[in-house]
């Protein structure tokens, strides 16, 4: 099924709960913002970074679901991004990183405050898709009608994103390709890419705002 730009806060609503990582907004932006850089974070290092006590650090990471490491420790993937390879491709300042979904690529620019190039492609006809997405939304699509496929929001597990959602959350490339994929996927829906960034940008708004607070104007504190 298609969504409206009316359903959307509700949608957005739903998906928020797949952030759980909002109850230490700032520890998890400072997290994606080391992962962007490009190599695997450990928590010692993730620790000086913030300022923070390495056990009681170590503990919220442990306490969030789909922080995932490698056999040294390391994080190698959080909140969709990841250093290592996937089908979606996001380069941000030169680095190559990849994320879990399509949709990942939409919002992760505003959470980092950066530009991300993202090369990905459409399941159902092939066809490359390559965007540039900065923090204020997509500059550049091809091909420009794309829209972005979702799984049922009730079918949606915290515990386990990847297997119950993000593995449904592909770029479409056009109206009937996306005609294909609800034919087969009839649970699911699709948005526009335009959509799909505002969806982003409200399910996100609370770890952004949270997490980097924007400082009073002189007007809001007088």
């Amino acid at each position: 099924m298609n969504t409206t730009a009316r359903s959307l806060p509700t949608l957005a609503d739903s998906l928020a709960s797949t952030f759980p990582c909002c109850d230490d907004a700032p520890l998890a932006l400072a997290l994606l913002d080391e992962l962007a850089k490009g190599e695997p974070v450990s928590v010692s290092h993730l620790a000086r970074a913030v300022e923070r006590g390495q056990a009681d650090l170590a503990a919220t990471l442990d306490r969030w679901p789909n922080v995932h490491y490698d056999q040294l420790g390391r994080v190698v993937a959080f909140a969709g991004l990841s250093v290592a390879p996937s089908e979606h491709r996001f380069e941000v300042a030169g680095r190559q990183l990849y994320t879990w979904c399509a949709w990942d690529t939409l919002f992760l620019p505003s959470l980092l405050g950066r530009e991300a190039r993202v090369e990905s492609s459409c399941p159902v006809t092939g066809t490359e898709v390559r965007l540039t997405v900065g923090a204020d939304g997509v500059q550049v699509a091809e091909p420009s009608a794309l829209q972005v496929s979702f799984p049922a929001p009730a079918s949606t597990d915290t515990a386990d994103i990847i297997a119950s959602f993000c593995c449904h959350v592909h770029f479409l490339a056009g109206q009937e390709a996306a005609a294909k994929w609800l034919a087969e996927n009839q649970d699911g829906l699709t948005l526009s890419l335009d959509d799909a960034v505002e969806l982003g940008r409200l399910a996100t708004r609370q770890l952004l705002e949270d997490g980097r607070p924007q400082p009073e104007s002189g007007a809001a504190r007088r």
